[in-house]
């Protein structure tokens, strides 16, 4: 409790206006800090290689975990539908993202599978490739048009853009979720 007044109204009554103020402490330690940082541990799944075999297992684990914080807030916060908590909105927007990374992730593991006997790469994969390479300053030969590429070279070239994509998303996500939580504080 922050101030208290006291007065008396002309019917003979007493008013007191009260300010509280909530010390959010518990919840910056417990429930805010895990959540961004989970979120970035999400982007983190383009970082592991497509031949290690773990990565849609990693990118569901942070997925669940995302959703297991999910219910943690949801049985926190009161039960109504007038107003939607920030938090709500801001842990479904990180597991939209993740439900993405999973969906990604499979698809790239099936991409790295392909053989590129059978499956020619297409010009499209090819000028992402290179591009990747301009981005990183890896000007090889592999980056020449003429030269054959392999599947993985591709993947690891989607990895590159799909992972500063992710990291964009998951800031611009959790910088709007600040402001707009600051914001509503602040009130």
């Amino acid at each position: 409790m922050e101030n208290t007044t006291a007065g008396e109204s002309e019917d003979g009554f007493v008013i007191y206006k009260m300010t509280l103020k909530r010390k959010s402490t518990f919840y910056v330690l417990h429930m805010i800090i895990p959540i961004v940082l989970l979120s970035f541990l999400n982007v983190l799944t383009f970082a592991l290689p497509i031949s290690s075999g773990e990565r849609a297992s990693y990118a569901i684990i942070v997925f669940l975990s995302l959703v297991v914080f999910l219910t943690i807030v949801a049985s926190e916060i009161p039960k109504n539908s007038d107003t939607i908590p920030v938090i709500s909105v801001y842990i479904t927007a990180i597991i939209t993202l993740s439900t993405t990374n999973v969906i990604t992730s499979l698809l790239e593991s099936r991409l790295a599978c392909r053989d590129k006997c059978t499956n020619s790469i297409g010009s499209g994969y090819r000028k992402l490739y290179r591009l990747a390479c301009i981005c990183q300053c890896k000007c090889d030969e592999k980056s020449d048009p003429q030269t054959e590429l392999d599947w993985k070279d591709v993947v690891t070239a989607l990895d590159y853009f799909l992972f500063w994509l992710f990291c964009a998303l998951t800031c611009v996500a959790t910088v709007v979720w600040f402001v707009i939580a600051n914001g509503r504080q602040s009130k």
